[in-house]
């Protein structure tokens, strides 16, 4: 059985799981950044970089095992 979802992005560095949590709620790039204290031109790179980690986490490795934290 595989780990759900919302317990990979608990595996995430806090930022990015924070900043995934807020994207996928619907709030504006702008909040994000405020709240992540970043510009916000880097928001989309923020959450393309979670979304890159938590594929990894998501995909079994060799011998059924989730990816690496």
């Amino acid at each position: 059985m595989g780990v759900d979802r919302d317990t990979l992005i608990l595996r995430l560095p806090l930022a990015l799981a924070i900043g995934l949590r807020l994207h996928e709620a619907g709030a504006p790039d702008t909040l994000i950044a405020a709240g992540l204290g970043i510009e916000p031109e880097g928001v989309l790179p923020m959450l393309d970089l979670a979304r890159a980690k938590l594929d990894r986490l998501e995909a079994p490795r060799p011998g059924g095992h989730p990816g690496p934290s």
